[in-house]
């Protein structure tokens, strides 16, 4: 049986999308349950957000902290 970690590193993949006409390099984690967009990246491409109906925190984000996740974006890629 395959650890854990080699388990997961096959359902990462990278690939090149693009949104609002920018190209943008996109991560897709196919063992994740949660999508998450950067505010990075909110920002870099003017998206509009909009209050989150159910807010809620992230821990896996950042091994200092976590992250509360108080507003959404739709993008369509």
């Amino acid at each position: 049986m395959q650890p854990l970690d080699d388990i997961q590193r096959e359902n990462i993949f990278h690939s090149i999308c693009i949104i609002n006409g920018k190209l943008c390099s996109l991560i897709v984690d196919g063992g994740s349950c949660t999508n998450v967009a950067s505010s990075r990246l909110v920002s870099k491409l003017n998206l509009d957000t909009q209050p989150h109906p159910r807010p809620y925190r992230l821990q896996w984000l950042s091994e200092d902290e976590e992250v509360k996740v108080t507003q959404q974006v739709e993008v369509c890629l």
